[in-house]
């Protein structure tokens, strides 16, 4: 329905990074928002507009662990403040895993080629956890696949559970 009001948009705080900002998420749990920037790293902000706009970096682009660009960001709660954060590699075409709440680095993968191709140029990601049928019994991971010659993008679905068992998570 057109008909109703239209929204209304209010900047409650702007926060600056050196150079290009991509994929963002927040952690309702510890109120921080992780920032990706894509040739440096990832970044931690508190995410209350009253908090200074201070950025930690948390992460940093190496060419082995996290190859720029360092793009879209996911999150896997557990418990209070645990679980995994989740980063797009596009560089290598990879996806970068660091636990949480230390931003330790856990793992990376690949998702490769199967009955359909894997993925590559990736710029958005998401991890959803439940059950969402028998092939996603923990959670679905999405990504964007960027690249999909000589058809358009597309999107890939990867079940939470085997990222787990491959990375020993």
């Amino acid at each position: 329905d057109l008909s109703g009001p239209s929204p209304v948009v209010t900047t409650v705080r702007s926060m600056k990074l050196g150079t290009q900002a991509e994929g963002c998420v927040v952690d309702d749990r510890t109120g921080t928002l992780y920032v990706a920037e894509e040739d440096v790293g990832l970044w931690r902000f508190a995410a209350d507009p009253a908090a200074p706009a201070t950025a930690t970096p948390i992460a940093r682009v190496d060419g082995k662990t996290l190859v720029a660009d360092a793009e879209g960001l996911a999150l896997a709660p557990k418990g209070r403040t645990g679980g995994y954060l989740i980063v797009s590699s596009q560089g290598d075409s990879a996806y970068t895993v660091y636990r949480l709440p230390g931003v330790t680095y856990a793992g990376r993968f690949r998702i490769g080629g199967g009955t359909i191709d894997g993925t590559s140029d990736t710029d958005g990601i998401e991890l959803a956890l439940g059950d969402f049928g028998p092939a996603y019994r923990q959670g679905l991971f999405v990504a964007q696949d960027g690249d999909n010659a000589p058809d358009t993008q597309n999107f890939k679905y990867v079940s939470w559970a085997k990222v787990k068992a491959e990375l020993g998570l």
